[in-house]
């Protein structure tokens, strides 16, 4: 197909994507008007803990786009995009937010007056501005001229504007020495385009082509959120444009301009102390320091900290450390189940912001430590002593037994640690929440699961007719009106409980992240050798718990003889502590070898060709499908399986709910080198991405409810020349 002679597709889409489930579907809809003129779109999935990489292949499955997801860990939007702009094949790239929407004809736009101006190496169109409670507002590109050096200067200086994300398209040969800023979240795009500016000559177009979706709350939360390093990431990114000649003097000017829209935010909040330091960079550059708003700041800083308001706390009562206590039933120290690894993994990542109490109801199994001395293991009984009588005179299922000599040792260990938070192990821990609740600042419940859910699934029965489930449920509201958030382990669970009823508290998704990750090679390694029969198959579990017992009687009793019947050398691997008898009859089987509570699980991984995971019943999400993944191990596993883990099936993952066809896509992948390989890079650059040690701090340190660095920002920042 052609246009004008020119050959079709050649335009590349780059889509930074962080956690927009809620968005990427009408972002992808808008494409598909342009779809003649696409041949590819980049989204760059950047380590979402939501089902973003899950729904961008549904949509554009549904409208025939030309999706392909990179998943990736980079952390900022310059990173994300500068990764599209290394695997863009096309002659033109389009930067897309994934909140954003292109208006219908917006991109030929753009690409026509590039063809029409073969000099030019960047089109700019109209945009509309949608802010919530406000009308839109359209902003038209002016004040452009045929000078590059000009275009750059009165960019910076606000005389030249407005390119948006979406709004421009530009040459591929024009940004082959162009990038983006990776350091910094503010202003990154102003200093792309203006160096795009120094370099290209560029054309208009009046009409408008993006419909841009600002929220100003998330704004002010980038300028609020550690304002000094905030202000220092983009001076230094700036002062790297006068390499593309830029004035010193014009950069200055920019640097000035936004500490005082950084100023602004830290008025509005009361954050007055902060708001006078920033004040230090506007004051370096004598026209904006001495210019009436500036002026205006100043005073407003004055009478404000004079005020003293008491909505915002003052630096002398300012936490210099978090300190965190973590309760739960069995010791998560030393972790060998989900639940521990999960509590121990969330008590490493607390622990950098302070001083870590993690301690159990159930007597310590052990006499190790933990090797950081952050972190000290406790158990609330001791082996050997009298049997206490238990907190209140019922429990419903589901709940555990709480001596009362737990709930004393417990009340003594926050008097003496004072934490600024205690997070409590799901509802089966829920009579110390009304003990704890007056004791602590926050109050935390980290359901591992929705109890009710599981419930529902273990007992085959609709949950409205069981009074057990019934009962868990009240529990489960009751739970909620006792804390100041939730922890969840996906976004399914979230939905879960948002739908009960009762006091809506926050509820923050903290996944579980890979288990055992330092001991686990980031790079991929090579497949394992099929000297010991193939494919190897690997189940990993706790051996004792009903869904993996079920799991693994299917397994070796439906599932691998129908896959020995086309590979005879077929074997099956269950590894985990605590396997019932049923379990240990399954290894007089054919092909079937039970390991009973491995030491570790590192070896069996690395000689795995595949993990098959045939769970009828959970919750949470399943840590055993993140280690396969992180270890380069395909996974094939039942839907439920694998929920909450937004994995792109017939990419990522493999799925079916029955037997045959776990047996059969078993089959087929291991006949299917090209495929395996291409399977096992794609999981294991998404888990890396979305659940590895950076995902699931920033998880754990947004359920913290801290700040971007875990602190008080007051310092201030150095002028800047």
């Amino acid at each position: 197909m052609s246009i004008s002679g020119h050959a079709w597709p050649d335009i590349s889409i780059v889509i930074p994507a962080r956690n927009a489930a809620a968005t990427i579907d009408a972002t992808l809809r808008s494409l598909l008007p342009e779809r003649g003129l696409i041949g590819e779109i980049l989204l760059v999935e950047d380590g979402s803990i939501d089902q973003t990489a899950a729904i961008s292949m549904q949509s554009a499955l549904r409208y025939g786009l030309p999706l392909e997801i990179l998943a990736v860990r980079l952390g900022s939007a310059g990173a994300a995009r500068n990764a599209g702009i290394k695997r863009a094949k096309g002659k033109f790239i389009f930067f897309l937010d994934a909140d954003d929407e292109v208006m219908a004809g917006g991109l030929r736009l753009l690409h026509d007056a590039l063809l029409r101006n073969p000099e030019a190496g960047l089109s700019i169109g109209a945009s509309i501005r949608r802010t919530k409670g406000r009308p839109d507002k359209l902003k038209v590109p002016h004040g452009y001229t045929s000078d590059r050096a000009s275009n750059a200067r009165r960019y910076l200086l606000n005389e030249a504007w407005p390119i948006a994300m979406g709004s421009a398209l530009v040459a591929a040969s024009a940004t082959a020495t162009v990038r983006f800023p990776e350091t910094t979240s503010l202003d990154e795009d102003t200093c792309y385009w203006a160096a795009l500016l120094a370099h290209v000559d560029v054309t208009t177009i009046s009409s408008p082509v993006l419909l841009y979706h600002h929220d100003e709350e998330r704004m002010a939360r980038r300028f609020v959120q550690a304002p000094r390093a905030t202000f220092l990431a983009i001076a230094r990114e700036l002062d790297r444009l006068a390499d593309a000649g830029v004035a010193r003097e014009i950069l200055q000017w920019r640097k000035a301009w936004i500490a005082l829209r950084i100023t602004r935010q830290l008025i509005k909040h009361n954050r007055y102390s902060h708001a006078m330091s920033m004040m230090r960079a506007v004051r370096a550059h004598k026209s904006l320091g001495r210019s009436w708003k500036a002026s205006q700041y100043r005073i407003r800083i004055r009478i404000g900290a004079m005020m003293k308001r008491p909505d915002y706390p003052s630096r002398a009562g300012a936490d210099t450390e978090r300190r965190t206590l973590i309760v739960s039933f069995d010791p998560a120290f030393p972790p060998v189940s989900g639940a521990d690894l999960r509590n121990f993994n969330n008590a490493s990542l607390a622990a950098e912001y302070g001083p870590v109490r993690l301690v159990s109801v159930r007597p310590l199994s052990g006499q190790s430590k933990p090797s950081d001395t952050r972190i000290i293991a406790a158990g609330l009984t001791i082996d050997g002593e009298p049997r206490a009588a238990s907190l209140g005179w019922w429990r419903i299922a589901g709940e555990n037994r709480i001596p009362r000599t737990a709930l004393v040792r417990l009340r003594s260990l926050v008097q003496t640690f004072k934490p600024d938070t205690i997070v409590v192990e799901g509802i089966g821990l829920f009579k110390l929440l009304r003990p704890l609740r007056p004791l602590t600042k926050q109050l935390i419940l980290d359901m591992h699961n929705v109890e009710s859910d599981l419930a529902a699934q273990l007992r085959h029965v609709r949950p409205a007719r069981s009074p057990a489930i019934l009962g868990i449920r009240r529990l489960e509201r009751k739970a909620q009106s006792l804390v100041d958030r939730v922890w969840v382990c996906s976004n399914e669970d979230r939905e879960r409980l948002m739908a009960l009823a009762g006091r809506k508290v926050p509820i923050n998704v903290v996944p579980n992240g890979i288990p055992n990750v330092e001991d686990i090679p980031q790079v991929l390694s090579a497949e394992a050798a099929t000297d010991g029969g193939y494919p190897t198959i690997l189940f990993i579990g706790h051996l004792g718990y009903p869904p993996n017992v079920d799991a693994v009687e299917r397994l070796a009793h439906a599932i691998l003889p129908r896959i020995r019947q086309t590979l005879p050398d077929a074997k099956l691997i269950l590894a985990g502590r605590s396997p019932k008898a049923t379990v240990r009859a399954l290894a007089g089987l054919p092909g079937v070898e039970l390991i009973e509570n491995p030491e570790g699980v590192g070896q069996l991984l690395s000689r795995a060709h595949l993990s098959i995971i045939p769970l009828r019943a959970g919750g949470g999400t399943r840590i055993k499908i993140l280690e396969a993944m992180a270890w380069g191990v395909p996974v094939i596993a039942t839907p439920l399986a694998a929920e909450g883990l937004g994995l792109v099936e017939n990419d990522q993952v493999l799925l079916s709910a029955s037997d045959e066809g776990l047996a059969a896509m078993a089959v087929e992948l291991s006949l299917d080198a090209e495929r395996r390989a291409r399977q096992r890079f794609r999981a294991h650059q998404a888990v890396w991405a979305r659940f590895g040690p950076q995902a699931i701090r920033d998880a754990v340190r947004a359920g913290l409810a801290l700040d971007n660095d875990g602190n008080d920002d007051d310092q201030p920042p150095p002028i800047i020349p």
